[in-house]
């Protein structure tokens, strides 16, 4: 049992010293976690452990197999990532876990199960990442454990038509990402693009997890759209919630942290087919205002107007965001 490390200095010792064996894990995590500042920092007391395989290379675990046989992959084998779970839970981390498969998930599930009748935990806010294929006894079950879900949208946008011929199947295909189960199960959800996997476009994610249009124009399991709020909700205050900093950021409201981004239209008020065209017109940063060639309104100091967009939105009226 080992555990990876990225971009940290003299990362590769730490990982030498403590491989295979998990009675440092914890104390090498919290050596990790001094690195960095701002809005590099690691998050205190929060893990990404790995249960199964991508998505996009079909090696995500299934419960049965695959249209052509094959089987998928571990990134951590069954039993490695219980330990590690195990650890980082009784020593009161909050854990993420990348699974896309129903395979792997029910792991993943099982995992917690165990753990929390274990080592009872209240706000625990275990996350599943990724989130791409479940059944809906396994949403339940997510549920009944007090589990929150980071899902990526696109999957069932992209690919719900291509492995609907290979690999799934359709049905197991159109049901990807069970957003709307989770929404009725009362699952908190929040929407990621694990860019490169999707377009770093929180509108576009959105868009995908609303309308779950795929590339031939079709609607894939209609059962699983969002509604637009929640879809807003998920790109916001849910996604400030799952990694515990909705005290901070997701919000516009005393206290927090003034980083807002101005749209063209209201989200909520537009067709859901549009939701993908909502234009940026300016982000307030940090309490500066910049347009979207990054020139901030501060320094420009002549009463200049935002051209790029229709109608003609004039800097009082975005600066009147800031107050």
């Amino acid at each position: 049992m080992g555990f990876r490390t990225y971009f940290i200095p003299d990362g590769r010792a730490l990982y030498d010293m403590h491989k295979g064996d998990l009675s440092g894990l914890v104390a090498a995590t919290e050596t990790f976690a001094t690195w960095g500042k701002g809005n590099v920092a690691w998050l205190p007391k929060q893990v990404k452990l790995f249960a199964d395989g991508a998505i996009f290379s079909q090696l995500m675990q299934m419960q049965s197999p695959y249209l052509d046989g094959h089987h998928g992959e571990w990134i951590a084998e069954p039993s490695d990532y219980e330990k590690a779970f195990n650890t980082y839970w009784v020593a009161g981390y909050h854990v993420h876990t990348h699974v896309n498969g129903d395979g792997g998930l029910q792991v993943v599930t099982d995992t917690l199960a165990r753990n929390l009748k274990a080592t009872p935990r209240a706000d625990h806010r275990f996350t599943v990442v990724h989130f791409a294929c479940s059944t809906d006894e396994q949403v339940k079950q997510l549920a009944d454990l007090g589990a929150i879900i980071s899902a990526n949208p696109y999957y069932a946008s992209a690919l719900a038509d291509k492995y609907s011929e290979f690999g799934l199947g359709p049905e197991r295909a159109n049901s990807m990402v069970r957003l709307g189960s989770a929404v009725r199960n009362g699952i908190s959800i929040s929407l990621h693009s694990d860019m490169p996997m999707a377009p770093a476009d929180p509108l576009f994610l959105m868009w995908c997890a609303v309308n779950r249009t795929t590339a031939s124009g079709r609607t894939a399991g209609p059962d699983q759209r969002i509604i637009a709020e929640k879809g807003l909700r998920a790109v916001t205050i849910e996604a400030a919630y799952s990694i515990e900093l909705e005290q901070e950021i997701g919000s516009i409201k005393v206290g927090k942290k003034a980083d807002l981004t101005v749209l063209d239209r209201d989200p909520l008020a537009v067709p859901s087919e549009q939701l993908k065209d909502v234009r940026v017109l300016a982000t307030v940063f940090q309490g500066q205002l910049f347009l979207l060639d990054d020139t901030p309104y501060g320094d420009a100091g002549n009463g200049a107007e935002l051209k790029s967009v229709q109608p003609t939105v004039s800097r009082d009226a975005l600066q009147s965001v800031v107050g």
